[in-house]
């Protein structure tokens, strides 16, 4: 099983959009936890008609839910956390195979991401930073992506701010549900970095 924790200590960084289309995107035997006080993870399942991904709560600690998931044959946990650098989402971020840190194109992202790496350094966990909310072709999108490749890992999927995310979410869908979901530009971006996680989870799995 592989735990995925997305974090950044930005709020409206785009952590549960991330969060859910992937988890959507990746099919079966994949569950959802949210750790944010304001639930909106929680919110969007609860508009979902599909009885997948299951979301999850934490019955006794962290560490004991993971652990009777596994057993019962979980491929995937994605985790939501709150825009914050508290001990409790550093204790979250311990538990990752792979933490990824949504980061918008902005001056004031860019200069967030400090108190997160301290967090994912001190507890020794893989990281990839993945470019959200971007702008098509804009010069502030590209240069986010060398900026970012000072302090680690850089996705090479850019996640625009397209209208199919928050139209999907309105009634609980990912993205590569909608009706045009097989060919539109917000579900290739999924897909596609679907595929780049898996890769590097993959990568760390054979080390």
């Amino acid at each position: 099983m592989h735990t995925i924790v997305v974090a950044s200590q930005k709020g409206g960084s785009g952590k549960t959009t991330l969060a859910r289309n992937l988890a959507v995107a990746s099919g079966a035997d994949v569950a959802l936890i949210d750790t944010d006080p304001q639930g909106s993870l929680t919110s969007w399942w609860n508009r979902r008609q599909a009885d997948t991904p299951a979301l999850v709560r934490i019955d006794g600690s962290l560490p004991e839910t993971l652990d009777a998931l596994r057993d019962a044959g979980v491929k995937l946990v994605m985790i939501d956390t709150p825009p914050s650098v508290h001990a409790f989402v550093a204790d979250v971020i311990g538990l990752a195979d792979l933490v990824l840190v949504p980061v918008r194109p902005t001056p004031d992202d860019l200069d967030a991401v400090g108190p997160t790496l301290d967090m994912i350094e001190g507890a020794g966990r893989n990281f990839v930073f993945v470019v959200s909310q971007a702008k098509p072709r804009t010069r502030l999108a590209l240069e986010t992506v060398p900026a970012l490749a000072q302090h680690g890992k850089v996705s090479p999927v850019v996640i625009h701010d397209r209208v199919e995310f928050p139209t999907a979410a309105f009634d609980g869908r990912g993205v590569v549900e909608t009706a045009n979901g097989h060919g539109s530009p917000a579900a290739t971006e999924i897909r596609d970095l679907l595929s780049y996680v898996r890769k590097q989870l993959d990568k760390d799995a054979a080390k």
